[in-house]
């Protein structure tokens, strides 16, 4: 039992230390960047895939017009019929644009494939730059946002990524997208980009060259995964290609945040992970901070064997915690939020065990319609 104990209490300790680690890069990463010399926005493409109507979709739209002011991008709106109600809302934008390159692109049924991923595969056939941005509906473009991905392409990288950070909203859904999102993977994103032990891109905002793209075969081959920008990023990195985090957080404000809505969301996430990266899931749940600072004051109380440091890590975890996410709001974010915020982190740590349980499934529903999800992040269309 000593030896447990020993183990356990090197491991919780470990994992102090990381998020302190984990912080100071992230301030570091996220700093604000001085301002450079004036460059011009290098071409680019910027597709945006859609189905359904997201909250503030047409504000999203204009965000990138008052972003580009050079009308340096190609702007592509991809969806799969005039049907979908968001199409009213993408003409409208591309018709009040009437000076800017601006397509509002029908790609037809889906059918088996991925319907993300065939809206992004036929808007890609379109795409007239060497350059191509790939951004959820829900995304708001910034002018950092575009000057930061030229600048990286300008320097040679042929594959850059955005960070996800959600924004405030004022209920308990709001606050489960932001512990997920901001208080969760977010954390670490920075030190393991650093480290070279993660460079995989979210499709909130991922960007590549046309010949990063060709190396990896095009889109199609990725037409059957669920986690599009997983995969898409993981394989091109493998294949050699040079990545680049932004130094600006990518804003996301999910559509759906009651309780009900936040809940299934994420139990969706879970089951994506567990069928992509299985051995990162199952890691996590070993490996999970406050199960491990949990256990160890447990076994330290009821073996009596240095129950001071069980409660003393256990203790210094808790604090370590809350403290870490504000600094990271606050420092790297630059956004206050409410204090009991913080606060309750302390226990999410063992709330996530109950999303990893729901997470064990292999059935989702993703935009009205139900996939199957293989082994490796392939999905199977059930409809």
């Amino acid at each position: 039992m000593t030896l447990v104990i020993t183990a356990l209490a090197c491991l919780v300790g470990f994992m102090i230390l990381a998020l302190y680690a984990s912080l100071a890069v992230s301030v570091y990463h996220f700093r604000r960047e001085h301002a450079g010399p004036d460059e011009p926005l290098l071409p680019m493409t910027l597709i945006k895939p859609v189905r359904g109507l997201d909250d503030g979709m047409r504000e999203n739209f204009e965000a990138i017009a008052d972003s580009d002011p050079e009308n340096a991008l190609q702007v592509i709106i991809a969806l799969e019929s005039d049907a979908d109600p968001a199409a009213a809302v993408a003409r409208g934008f591309a018709a009040s644009h009437p000076e800017r390159d601006i397509l509002v692109l029908y790609t037809g049924p889906a059918r088996r494939r991925i319907g993300k991923v065939h809206n992004m595969i036929e808007a890609l056939s379109k795409a007239k730059h060497a350059r191509v941005i790939f951004s959820d509906a829900d995304i708001r473009t910034t002018p950092g946002l575009l000057r930061g991905t030229s600048r990286a392409f300008r320097h040679g990288y042929e594959a850059v990524f955005g960070l996800p950070y959600h924004v405030y909203v004022p209920n308990l859904g709001g606050w489960m997208f932001r512990v997920a999102f901001n208080h969760n993977f977010s954390i670490a994103a920075a030190l393991t980009y650093y480290l070279g032990l993660y460079r995989c891109a979210s499709g909130a905002w991922m960007a590549y060259t046309r010949e990063a793209l060709e190396r990896a075969g095009g889109l199609e081959p990725f037409a059957h995964y669920i986690s599009d920008d997983f995969a898409i990023s993981d394989t091109v990195r493998r294949l050699g290609a040079r990545q680049y985090l932004l130094h600006e957080l990518v804003r996301v404000s999910e559509t759906g945040t009651t309780v009900s809505e936040a809940f299934w969301h994420l139990v969706k996430w879970c089951r994506i992970t567990h069928s992509s990266v299985p051995g990162i899931y199952f890691g996590l749940a070993v490996l999970n901070p406050g199960l491990a600072a949990v256990s160890l004051w447990v076994l330290c109380e009821v073996s009596q064997d240095r129950p001071w440091l069980g409660r003393g890590l256990l203790a210094a975890f808790l604090v370590s915690r809350s403290l870490v996410a504000c600094l990271q709001d606050r420092l790297a974010a630059r956004a206050r939020l409410p204090l009991w915020e913080y606060a309750s982190l302390i226990v999410i740590d063992l709330g996530y065990l109950l999303f990893w349980a729901f997470g064990l499934r292999r059935r989702i529903v993703w935009r009205g319609v139900r996939y199957r999800l293989h082994p490796g992040g392939v999905a199977e269309v059930l409809e």
